[in-house]
């Protein structure tokens, strides 16, 4: 009986043992399970589309330039949210700048916009009719997965 009883209370302990070391990996020391895309990675909906070398090659530069872009744009977004944080953390709101800073703010997200939209229009004009077909089948899939 004691055995049984102690074999019961290290269960727990066992078991917990073992979850933290088959944890999945961190990226970053953040505790969450997504995978990010690195420089080169293509795009999830034209994953299961077979491209030629001359495709991949294009699409890898694009993604390796787009990834450089937006690296770059990182810092000047942060500053600016930072700015906008430590503004409405003064003693009095400076009603002027908060305004010049939002608009900051919106003109970057309109060019983020843009880029993206420019970006998955070059790698539509890169597949052929054919794999324009099949992408625009696995996008309509989703959709209806999402829809429901």
């Amino acid at each position: 009986m004691k055995k049984l009883m102690m074999a019961l209370c290290l269960m727990p302990m066992v078991a917990t043992a073992y979850a933290a070391d088959h944890e999945p990996k961190q990226c970053d020391g953040h505790k969450h399970h997504m995978k990010h895309k690195k420089a080169g990675d293509i795009p999830f909906y034209l994953r299961d589309i077979e491209l030629n070398d001359t495709q991949k090659a294009q699409l890898k530069a694009m993604m390796e330039k787009r990834h450089a872009d937006r690296k770059a744009n990182k810092q000047a977004y942060w500053d600016n949210k930072k700015a906008i944080y430590e503004l409405t953390r003064a003693d009095n709101l400076n009603e002027a700048e908060l305004e010049k800073l939002v608009d900051e703010s919106m003109a970057m997200k309109k060019q983020s916009a843009m880029e993206r939209a420019r970006f998955h229009h070059q790698v539509y004009n890169l597949l052929t009719a054919e794999q324009q077909q099949l992408m625009e089948a696995k996008l309509q899939k989703m959709r209806e997965k999402h829809a429901k």
